[in-house]
């Protein structure tokens, strides 16, 4: 792939906050809707830029001072996270985070080349939990997130906030998001005590590593992290899991090395969450159900904008697809017919 011009004051603030470094090639690594990923090199390692894509679906969720303050927060806690370099402003006044690269494979439907694919479907599942429970677990005031989020009235808030986005760029009829809608809204469960979030805690964004076991190296792309319903996190994470899933389902790569044969299921993974945190998965159904659901209204203003011609991408086109699938896998779990 090639690399990138640096621009002057880029540069400029890279000699500031890594004195002694450079210079830098700057090489992308991914891009789309979420925030772009770039690497930083130099004869001496790598770094990683993250900054917004140039067409953000809603600028509000590419906050880099979001992304920097969590991981400010957890540096000195035991969860797996890249630690925070600085925050800086490009020529453009945009925002752009630097943080320490972190070994590890981000997977989606295949395994690196020479990992046992046995020894793999049976350490992932359980490596991720593992690294959410300690996540969980963090005394999010202690770390000076007191301020970070809204935890209070969280639950009661998802319902009414996401129909409202999803109304405001609806482009086609899908009765399944107002059915879903009602039954969220009618089906409660009671309310969590409060933790730090990750907001899309699936494998994608998480770096594996395989030796002696199978770790999670980092929990990676903060930008929709706050304080709230630690639940959340755990329902996306199985709503996409396992070999359980419909055969038209929706995002079919996002985690798709969990439909390998002898994965854990989605009910061994919660037990395993709640014996390491001692939180409740009694309503992991609504859970996932939400998941999928709040997942549709956001990647269906992706859909809007390929509607509008002005996105033009296969990701924006597969969403055709997907956002139905999204509700309609979000139904079963509701168990809506």
């Amino acid at each position: 792939m090639s690399t990138l011009t640096i621009s002057d004051r880029l540069g400029e603030w890279l000699a500031d906050a890594l004195p002694g470094r450079g210079p830098f090639e700057l090489t992308p690594l991914s891009g789309g809707n979420s925030n772009e990923t770039l690497l930083l090199t130099d004869a001496e390692g790598s770094f990683v830029l993250r900054r917004p894509p140039a067409d953000a679906i809603d600028p509000s969720a590419h906050s880099m001072e979001r992304e920097f303050r969590i991981l400010e927060a957890l540096t000195d806690q035991d969860v797996p996270s890249p630690a925070a370099i600085g925050l800086g402003t490009d020529e453009n006044g945009g925002q752009f985070l630097v943080m320490e690269a972190v070994d590890g494979f981000a997977l989606t439907d295949h395994l690196p080349e020479g990992v046992d694919p046995d020894v793999a479907a049976a350490g992932i599942g359980p490596a991720l939990i593992d690294a959410l429970a300690k996540l969980h677990q963090v005394d999010w005031q202690a770390a000076g997130l007191s301020d970070f989020g809204r935890p209070e009235g969280f639950l009661e808030r998802q319902v009414p906030r996401w129909a409202k986005q999803y109304d405001r760029i609806q482009v086609r009829n899908l009765p399944r998001f107002h059915q879903l809608a009602e039954w969220l809204s009618t089906n409660l469960p009671p309310e969590q005590p409060p933790a730090i979030m990750h907001g899309d805690f699936h494998l994608d964004n998480s770096l594996i590593t395989f030796g002696d076991e199978v770790k999670v190296s980092a929990i990676i792309d903060w930008e929709m992290s706050t304080i709230g319903d630690p639940l959340f996190d755990l329902g996306i994470c199985l709503a996409f899991w396992g070999p359980d899933r419909p055969k038209q389902m929706a995002m079919p790569r996002v985690q798709g090395v969990s439909r390998l044969p002898f994965t854990p299921s989605r009910r061994e993974l919660a037990a395993r969450y709640t014996e390491l945190t001692g939180r409740s998965t009694e309503h992991i159904e609504w859970y996932m159900a939400v998941a999928f659901w709040k997942l549709a209204a956001i990647v269906e203003g992706a859909y809007a904008q390929y509607v509008a011609g002005l996105l033009d991408t296969e990701y924006a086109v597969r969403l055709e697809h997907d956002v139905p699938a999204l509700l309609e896998e979000a139904a079963g779990f509701a168990g809506l017919d």
